[in-house]
């Protein structure tokens, strides 16, 4: 190759280069956590992923309660008792596998913060 053919395509190199490096850059602050929609789209659907989880739990243990006392009922002939005391002890399981839920630390919280 000759020299002006080779300054030439030098040039076309660089300004290849700083055109790939801009795109990479755009790439970079595309991907930071809050920057796009996507991330808020991962947010939301973890928030709602709790959420549903700790209704579930709640619901779970108030069903359980009272399927276990009205079986113990029917099972011991003790008409509303067991009913009554299991769907209490199914409550306050489920609110509190609810509580442990929602007091859980989500991912990347605290530790982001302090590491900044």
């Amino acid at each position: 190759m000759s020299e002006p053919d080779k300054s030439a395509s030098d040039t076309e190199l660089r300004a290849r280069l700083d055109s790939l490096k801009t795109a990479i850059g755009r790439a970079e602050e595309s991907e930071k956590p809050g920057a796009s929609p996507a991330g808020k789209d991962k947010a939301l659907a973890g928030a709602m992923s709790s959420g549903f989880r700790a209704a579930t739990d709640l619901a779970g243990g108030i069903i359980a309660g009272a399927l276990l006392g009205f079986l113990g009922d029917r099972w011991l002939g003790t008409s509303p008792f067991l009913l009554i005391a299991f769907l209490a002890l199914g409550t306050i399981a489920g609110f509190r596998s609810a509580y442990r839920l929602g007091v859980r630390p989500t991912s990347g919280s605290q530790d982001d913060a302090a590491k900044k």
